[in-house]
């Protein structure tokens, strides 16, 4: 009788270790036939920066209004090279277009930039300006600079 128990639970782990999911991206074919060239002809980001290039898996929304952030409206935003953004959800392109340093003052010491979506993209994010936060190599922020705004966290998948 413990012999069948052991079996029974054993193969009851077994099946739920393999019925996980993985977590898989792939990049949208429209976000993929852009030619990096396609807003830039050259490197936009300084060298300590370029690391915002990548897909990165949201994973928490903050601020707002009552501090608490809201329901995650999006799964993935991917930055590739030169300056090009996709926020993807189920496989899905939601908006796509451009990325870019913001103009900075002089008291301004984090990068911040700017989303302007392609004119012949759909509108999802209207929050268009943030300050970017790099926390080691697998943790991007996308932080308000003002009052009342979402702030957006991401682990790097790629």
């Amino acid at each position: 009788m413990k012999t069948f128990k052991l079996i029974i639970i054993l193969s009851i782990l077994l099946s739920g270790l393999n019925s996980c999911d993985k977590d898989t991206y792939e990049t949208p074919t429209t976000l993929q036939n852009l030619e990096k060239t396609n807003y830039f002809d050259s490197e936009i980001f300084a060298e300590p920066d370029l690391k915002i290039y990548g897909t990165w898996k949201l994973f928490a929304v903050s601020g707002g209004f009552s501090g608490t952030g809201h329901d995650l409206n999006f799964e993935y935003l991917e930055i590739k090279k030169y300056g090009i953004y996709g926020f993807v959800n189920n496989y899905s392109l939601l908006e796509y277009g451009k990325i870019s340093p913001a103009l900075q003052t002089a008291n301004d010491i984090r990068l911040k930039v700017d989303f302007e979506k392609d004119e012949k993209s759909d509108s999802f994010f209207t929050d268009t300006e943030k300050y970017v936060e790099f926390m080691g190599s697998d943790t991007l922020n996308l932080n308000s600079p003002c009052c009342d705004r979402y702030n957006y966290h991401f682990k790097r998948v790629k």
